[in-house]
């Protein structure tokens, strides 16, 4: 499995929205085709055809093409991506397949290829660490986790905010019927003494387990 970062900005565009509602990921550079199974030289030929009057310099559509190629190629199903959502919120996803959407492949929508996701978890940006910020923070379209998986900590962070979302799920547990009622006629009992803070945690107790 790999780690990436993507922006939300395929071909000029913010698709934030579009990216959290829909659960896809895309990139620009429509006009290039559907790129499933295409070499990389095959990408860049098709970059120099499309894009070729934007280029002023070999680096500038090597550039492009790294984006690409990572996103169609080093990317693989079953990766981890995150990217910038709305105020410091970072939103973690697991990827599918390349797919390429034909009706997207025009100047206006411009991304047409795409991946959808499974979203795993939701955290803010100083929650991660120094590494995963630093990703965070690259400028390109797509960029790779430079150090080993481990060093990401994902696996702890994705649990702990499962935990968080679902602390009822953390430790599963039968408890028989005969000792909730006894527990509910203790509680019963507080709600009838004199003593008023005894009233109060009981009838908290007891609301809590109704609802």
């Amino acid at each position: 499995m790999n780690i990436f970062q993507i922006k939300t900005r395929p071909h000029g565009t913010v698709r934030l929205n579009e990216f959290i509602q829909g659960k896809f990921i895309a990139i620009g550079w429509p006009r290039i085709g559907n790129l499933a199974g295409v070499s990389k030289e095959e990408i860049r030929i098709r970059l120099q055809e499309a894009y070729g009057h934007t280029y002023d310099n070999p680096r500038t559509i090597s550039v492009d093409l790294g984006n690409i190629w990572a996103f169609v190629d080093t990317m693989q199903e079953g990766a981890v991506a995150l990217f910038h959502g709305h105020l410091d919120n970072v939103h973690i996803v697991e990827v599918g397949a390349y797919e390429y959407v034909e009706e997207f492949d025009n100047n206006e929508d411009g991304m047409c290829h795409q991946r959808k996701f499974k979203p795993l978890t939701v955290v803010k940006f100083d929650e991660l660490n120094t590494k995963l910020q630093e990703l965070l923070r690259h400028r390109g379209t797509v960029t790779r986790f430079k150090y080993p998986l481990e060093d990401a900590e994902l696996e702890a962070l994705i649990d702990s905010q499962s935990d968080l979302k679902h602390p009822s799920q953390q430790i599963p547990r039968e408890v028989p019927e005969d000792i909730i009622n006894k527990a509910l006629e203790v509680l019963d009992e507080a709600l009838h003494s004199s003593d008023p803070d005894k009233r109060i945690k009981a009838a908290v107790e007891i609301l809590r387990y109704v609802k």
